[in-house]
């Protein structure tokens, strides 16, 4: 499974006609899935932010400007700043300053057999 960390979602990289999609912000779900990923990726521009994850999670991601585009079974970590200043490069961002979502993209066909909605 891939994590894929992302500063936004954006639905032009989702190729797919009828879709849904389901969050939560349940850090110990985010951790576990983060823990039996085969594969995380980032696309998070902002160094302070990808620094603060890094120490968040105990990974090792690099900041990107690379273009996510959709993969079936992805996981996406939507790690956006609670309050974010238009103009401004934000230096140092705290804990508190993030809101953290896991985010599941599904086909009705799929929506039932997600494992993001059990426990771990």
């Amino acid at each position: 499974m891939r994590i894929v960390f992302l500063n936004a979602l954006p639905l032009n990289a989702i190729p797919l006609k009828t879709f849904m999609i389901y969050c939560t912000r349940d850090m110990d779900k985010i951790k576990f899935f983060i823990d039996v990923a085969s594969k995380i990726e980032s696309y998070i521009r902002h160094e302070a932010t990808v620094k603060l994850v890094n120490e968040l999670f105990k990974i090792d991601l690099k900041s990107s400007s690379g273009l996510y585009t959709y993969q079936r079974d992805d996981k996406l970590i939507i790690v956006t700043l609670k309050k974010p200043i238009r103009g401004v490069e934000v230096e140092t961002v705290k804990p508190e300053d993030l809101d953290i979502a896991l985010c599941s993209i599904k086909t009705i066909e799929e929506i039932f057999d997600d494992p993001v909605f059990d426990d771990p």
